[in-house]
């Protein structure tokens, strides 16, 4: 977990910093960061602001956790092992016409991943992880409409077989719809966690495995485009039990 957004999931943590900077007293760099994150979303500032005690609603937790990832997504380009990747993630987002918030959106939403979409202890920051889910963001970026259909007909044309080819086009049409419904990005464990209760576990074991090795197969693709980077590869494969990630 980013240190920034592990600080700032405390309550009393964002409360102190907000007062802070109400009574004009100086803030540290983390605090100033998030501060604009708070100024930028003056909803779920205001919603924090709102509650008193350690006991916040689902909602008050929910402004919390995002006011803390955007805090911890703008202290990035301050990372020397993660500046340029954020640049270029940044620049990418902007020239397919996403807004600066929108990219701090995408950004954090790569924080709270790595900070709670696998098993591994919260106190570690993974920044290989989050420097290689950067580099994914100029391809996810760049996709459209008809990029994404050509890349779905392209894996379903792949198929060694016809019952192949219909576990291909089955699968992909979930996840795409899962995980692309409102734009690309990075196809993360609770993506396949849904197209698993969705698509798999109901089914006969013939066409589990059939969908698996489909979705396995999906997912190697998608790394061949640059689109799922080595080790997110080997996680989602894990994930899926695939005994060669």
């Amino acid at each position: 977990m980013h240190p920034i957004l592990a600080r700032f999931l405390t309550a009393d943590a964002a409360r102190e910093t907000l007062r802070k900077e109400k009574a004009g007293e100086p803030l540290t760099p983390e605090e100033q960061h998030f501060v604009a994150a708070a100024d930028t979303n003056p909803k779920q500032k205001a919603m924090l602001l709102g509650v008193s005690g350690r006991a916040l609603s689902s909602d008050a937790q929910a402004a919390l956790v995002l006011l803390a990832a955007h805090a911890a997504a703008r202290a990035l380009a301050a990372d020397e092992s993660l500046a340029a990747a954020t640049q270029k993630a940044r620049e990418a987002l902007k020239e397919e016409g996403a807004s600066d918030e929108e990219s701090d959106a995408f950004l954090a939403s790569i924080l709270l991943e790595e900070a709670f979409g696998y098993e591994q202890e919260v106190d570690s920051f993974d920044a290989d992880y989050v420097k290689e889910s950067l580099g994914e963001v100029p391809a996810l970026a760049s996709l459209s409409k008809e990029s994404v259909d050509a890349l779905f007909l392209a894996f379903a044309k792949a198929a060694p077989n016809d019952a192949d080819r219909k576990a291909r086009e089955h699968m992909a049409r979930a996840l795409f719809d899962i995980a692309w419904a409102e734009g690309p990005t990075s196809i993360n464990p609770e993506h396949l966690e849904t197209l698993l209760d969705n698509e798999v576990v109901q089914e006969s074991d013939e066409v589990q495995d059939a969908r698996v090795r489909a979705t396995v197969s999906l997912l190697q693709t998608l790394a061949h485009q640059g689109l799922i980077g080595p080790m997110r590869l080997t996680r989602l494969r894990a994930q899926l039990g695939d005994d060669d990630a």
